[in-house]
C-alpha cells in the first residue's frame, strides 16, 4: 500500500507540474515532451521565466487562494458576501473549515496547494537541468541567473506552503518523489530558507539584469534580487510561528541580519490590465478594497480611535456609535488611506460585519483598471521587522530610531516615540496594522496568529486539502471552530484571542 501511495504522490506532483506550466510560452517548442524541454536551453529558460508569475497569480491575482479568508480571520477586513470562503471563515463564533472536496469553496485551498507545488517542482527541474550541465544564454551567460531564480522560487513555493498549511512535502532538485513523506510546516520553512540562501549566494556573486517580464516591470539587478530574497527570509522567520511562545523563540538575530539587507523601497509588480490573457493583475486587492465589497473591520477603526467600540453594536445603528463612528485622530493616514463610509447591508448575516470605513489607499489601482503597480511588499514591513528585532534584542534606542524614521512620522505625522519597551511594541503593532494591509497575502493573519490574537476558534493553519488526502488514501481532518473544535488548542486552533463573542 505504501508504494502505491508514494506512486500516487509522484504522479500528482508530475500532473501539477504540467498543468502549472501549460500556459508558459516556450520559444520554438510545440506541445513539447517534458524530457525534451528539460534538455533544451530555451525550454528551461522559458520555465524559469514563468515561475514568479505562477506564484504571483496564486498570491495576488486568483481567488483560488486562502488570502481573502485569512484577511477576514485576522479581523482587519470584513465582508458580507460568501465568496471565497470569507463568510464562513469570518463567522462569529468561529466555525471549523469544511475540508471536503464537496465544499463549495474548497478550491481556495486546493488550488493554492496545487500551484505552489507546481512552482516548487518546476523550479526543481530547472535547477537539476543546470546541475546536469545545461547552459543558458550565449556561452552560458545566463546560467547562474536562471539557477538563482530557480532556488529563489523553490524558497517561495516551499516557504508559503509552510506558512499556510500544517504539513507539506518540501522538496528540492534531488528529492526522490517516490519516497517523500509529509512533514510538519517548519520542515518546509527551513528548507525554503536554505533555498533562498542558495539564491542569495548566487545573486551576490553573479552580475546580471533580470528580464523585465520575469517579474513584470522590474529589470532587477542581482543586487536587487539579493535584497528581495533577504526580505522573504525575514518574512518566513517572523510569520512561521503559530503562537506567542513560538514567536518569542524566533532567532531575532537572524531576522535583524536579513532585514538589514532587505529591500530599500517598496516591491511592486506592474499591472497589465483587466481581461483576456492578462497575467499581472490582483483580484485579491481589487475586491477586498473595492467599494461595496470589503470594508475595514471595526477592530481597526477602534485601534485608530479608541472611543469607537471594536465591534458594531449587535442591535445598534451608526447613530449609536460615538461621533457616528467617524475617526478622530492625529494620524494623517485616516484621511489618505481610509474613507468614511457608513453604507452597510445584509444585517441578517450579522451586524458584527458592519463598519464605518473602507480602505481607500488602493483606489489608484482600482480606478486604473489594473494598469498600475501591484504592491507586494512595502519597505515599511522590513523596517518594522528590524525595529522588532532590535526591541527583542534589548536595543531600545535603535528600535525607537527605526520607528521614528519610518511611516509613523513620515506618513502619519505622529510624534516620535521614546525608547520605552511598551511604547515601541505598541507602535510596531499599530504601524503593522495601519501601514501594511493588502500587500503580501496573509500578513495580517500571520501577525495576529504569532501574537496569539486571532479570535477563539480561528484555525492557525490550513489542513492538507481533501483532494490531496483522497489521493494519499489518508483520513480527512480539519481545524478550527468552537463547539465543536477541531485541532489542538494553541497549535492548530486559536484560544484566548483578542475577542470572544
Amino acid at each position: 500500500m505504501k508504494n502505491s501511495i508514494q506512486k500516487n504522490i509522484r504522479f500528482l506532483m508530475f500532473f501539477i507540474l504540467l498543468t502549472a506550466c501549460e500556459d508558459l510560452e516556450v520559444e520554438n517548442i510545440n506541445n513539447p515532451d517534458r524530457e525534451s524541454v528539460l534538455t533544451e536551453t530555451d525550454g528551461v529558460r522559458g520555465l524559469a521565466a514563468g515561475l514568479f508569475n505562477t506564484w504571483f497569480i496564486q498570491e495576488q491575482h486568483n481567488f483560488g487562494s486562502p488570502g481573502p479568508a485569512m484577511w477576514v480571520m485576522a479581523d482587519w477586513g470584513t465582508v458580507n458576501f460568501a465568496n471565497y470562503g470569507t463568510l464562513d471563515m469570518s463567522q462569529e463564533p468561529r466555525v471549523f473549515l469544511d475540508n471536503s472536496s464537496s465544499y463549495a469553496y474548497h478550491p481556495f485551498i486546493r488550488n493554492y496547494w496545487r500551484y505552489m507545488y507546481g512552482v516548487v517542482t518546476t523550479a526543481n527541474d530547472v535547477a537539476l537541468a543546470i546541475d546536469n550541465g545545461l547552459e543558458i544564454g550565449d556561452r552560458g551567460s545566463e546560467t547562474m541567473m536562471v539557477k538563482g531564480m530557480a532556488h529563489f522560487m523553490q524558497g517561495l513555493g516551499n516557504g508559503y506552503i509552510g506558512l499556510v498549511f500544517d504539513k507539506g512535502y518540501p522538496s528540492d532538485e534531488y528529492t526522490d518523489y517516490e519516497s517523500i513523506e509529509a512533514s510538519g510546516y517548519m520542515t518546509s520553512i527551513e528548507m525554503a530558507i536554505g533555498q533562498l540562501e542558495k539564491a542569495i549566494t548566487i545573486f551576490d556573486n553573479t552580475s546580471f539584469t533580470l528580464p523585465d517580464d520575469w517579474i513584470n516591470g522590474n529589470s532587477f539587478s542581482n543586487e536587487d534580487m539579493s535584497r528581495l530574497a533577504h526580505s522573504f527570509i525575514a518574512r518566513l522567520l517572523v510569520y512561521a510561528p503559530r503562537n506567542e511562545e513560538q514567536s518569542n523563540a524566533i532567532s531575532w538575530e537572524k531576522v535583524l541580519y536579513h532585514a538589514e539587507r532587505g529591500i530599500l523601497e517598496d516591491f511592486t509588480v506592474e499591472g497589465d490590465g483587466n481581461g483576456g490573457d492578462r497575467k499581472w493583475m490582483s483580484w485579491y486587492k481589487y475586491y477586498m478594497a473595492r467599494p461595496n465589497w470589503g470594508k475595514v473591520d471595526m477592530r481597526i477603526v477602534h485601534m485608530m480611535d479608541e472611543t469607537i467600540p471594536a465591534n458594531w453594536p449587535e442591535d445598534g445603528d451608526v447613530s449609536d456609535l460615538p461621533h457616528e463612528g467617524k475617526i478622530i485622530s492625529n494620524d494623517a493616514r485616516v484621511l489618505t488611506d481610509f474613507e468614511y463610509n457608513t453604507s452597510n447591508n445584509r444585517s441578517e448575516r450579522g451586524k458584527y460585519r458592519w463598519s464605518t470605513y473602507r480602505y481607500s489607499r488602493l483606489d489608484g489601482y482600482i480606478n486604473a483598471n489594473f494598469f498600475a503597480p501591484v504592491v507586494m511588499m512595502r519597505k515599511a514591513e522590513i523596517d518594522l521587522f528590524k525595529a522588532e528585532a532590535l526591541l527583542r534584542l534589548g536595543r531600545l534606542q535603535e528600535a525607537a530610531n527605526t520607528i521614528n524614521a519610518g511611516t509613523r512620522v513620515q506618513r502619519g505625522g505622529l510624534s516620535a516615540i521614546q525608547p520605552n519597551e511598551t511604547e515601541i511594541m505598541e507602535s510596531i503593532t499599530y504601524e503593522r496594522a495601519i501601514e501594511l494591509p493588502l500587500t503580501g497575502m496573509g500578513i495580517q493573519y500571520f501577525d495576529m496568529r504569532r501574537n496569539g490574537q486571532l479570535q477563539d476558534g480561528s484555525l492557525l493553519h490550513f489542513p492538507i486539502p481533501a483532494q490531496q488526502l483522497e489521493i494519499m488514501q489518508e483520513p480527512f481532518y480539519t481545524f478550527g471552530g468552537i463547539n465543536p473544535q477541531y485541532g489542538t488548542p494553541n497549535e492548530d486552533v486559536a484560544t484566548d484571542g483578542w475577542y470572544r463573542p
